[in-house]
């Protein structure tokens, strides 16, 4: 995951992670308790905003960063200038693509072309 992805995935989980403490902030009287709670049952704004936003940023911050730094160790890129490197790989081809290749039959099929006679 590069920086520009990474800061994409901060920028849009940021807001959500924010909006949704502010629900949890609804319950908060500042003129003191309410009758019949209990003093103990209403957490204070600064252990709201803990509890709802900066744990949830420290895991998207853990997760993202172990996704960054697990990226970051690439192969070979390709770069059209530079020509094709790597080995070439046949995806469900037989066990031997050589020997299959060499002893392909291509046939009495006719081809079509660019003028467009079939």
């Amino acid at each position: 995951m590069n920086r520009r992805s990474l800061s994409a995935v901060l920028t849009g989980a940021l807001p959500i992670v924010l909006l949704s403490a502010g629900p949890a902030l609804a319950g908060y009287n500042p003129d003191g308790p309410q009758e019949g709670v209990r003093s103990t049952d209403n957490l204070s704004p600064l252990a709201t905003i803990g509890l709802f936003v900066l744990v949830p940023a420290a895991i998207l911050l853990v997760v993202g960063g172990l996704a960054w730094v697990t990226g970051a160790d690439k192969g070979v890129r390709y770069r059209p200038q530079r020509g094709w490197t790597a080995k070439p790989v046949w995806f469900a081809g037989p066990p031997d693509p050589a020997g299959a290749v060499a002893g392909a039959d291509p046939g009495s099929l006719v081809r079509g072309g660019a003028s467009g006679s079939w």
